[in-house]
């Protein structure tokens, strides 16, 4: 339920940004092998209920609020599925400036978090658009449908398209999830690949160092991550991109930071919920 245009670089740009990280084993740090994650999923560093907040601010202005969930595992065409969500939502005092509501979700097998359904619907300003997308690994192929739509929502482009696909390719936000079972070591490259639409994209993850981030849940021993962006739209982003991740075996998300075209976008976790309550990478 989403779709990108050139102001999506603003206000929900960090929070796309979570999510696109798609894993492909090529030189560098090997992903894990899908093999090592249980069928069912119960080795997993997430569970359903997991329910992350975020607050976005905009240089000093608190511009919104976002969530990470897992809403739970369902199934899917006969699959067992896990459903992942993301939402992001301006304050009401920013929405005069530029309103957004934005819903991700995807279908994810239990086995191997690889897609199996994915939507995204973008709701920026006077900017409308939806985009889904049906994956048929038998036959390589991602099935893509976009919409975008006038002011008024009377439908301005649709689109229907295959595209082909590798085989281990994730679409933005089942691969966020997906790195979150991999191992992280400070000094080596993350290889990956990602789908968007028309496009496939490789990218670079570089694994930083490690830092302390102090944040409204709390204070946590952190891995700093820089993904290395290319291509359109919100992938086009002016200055570095840095993301910290919990330094144990959830990585959960805590901090993004990044430039935009005009000034800096800070996310920030503030609540967790349906996690652990012991988490390793607290400091209490």
């Amino acid at each position: 339920m989403l779709a990108k245009n050139g102001k999506t670089g603003r206000m929900s740009a960090i929070i796309y940004l979570f999510v696109i990280l798609c894993v492909v084993n090529i030189p560098g740090i090997r992903a894990q092998n899908r093999d090592s994650l249980q069928a069912d999923g119960s080795n997993l560093p997430f569970r359903a209920g997991e329910d992350l907040t975020f607050k976005i601010r905009y240089g000093f202005i608190r511009a919104g609020t976002a969530h990470m969930r897992i809403l739970g595992r369902e199934t899917y065409k006969g699959i067992p599925a896990i459903h992942i969500q993301t939402v992001a939502a301006s304050a009401r005092a920013f929405n005069w400036i530029y309103k957004v509501h934005d819903v991700v979700n995807v279908m994810v097998r239990a086995t191997d978090l690889l897609p199996l359904y994915f939507e995204k619907k973008l709701r920026e300003g006077t900017y409308k658009a939806d985009l889904f997308v049906r994956y048929d690994r038998s036959d390589s192929l991602a099935l893509v449908e976009f919409i975008r739509y006038k002011k008024d929502m009377s439908v301005r482009k649709h689109e229907k398209y295959p595209i082909k696909i590798p085989a281990n390719v994730f679409d933005v936000l089942s691969a966020f999830y997906y790195i979150r079972t991999q191992p992280l070591v400070v000094g080596k490259s993350f290889y990956i690949t990602s789908h968007e639409r028309k496009k496939i994209y490789d990218l670079e993850i570089k694994v930083y160092k490690k830092e302390i981030i102090s944040t409204d849940a709390g204070k946590f021993r952190c891995l700093a991550i820089e993904p290395l962006l290319k291509g359109e739209g919100i992938f086009k982003q002016k200055g570095r991109l840095k993301i910290w991740l919990t330094d144990d075996r959830y990585k959960i998300p805590v901090q993004m930071t990044s430039a935009v075209a005009v000034g800096h976008i800070t996310t920030e976790l503030t609540k967790m919920a349906g996690v652990p309550e012991y988490i390793p990478a607290r400091i209490k």
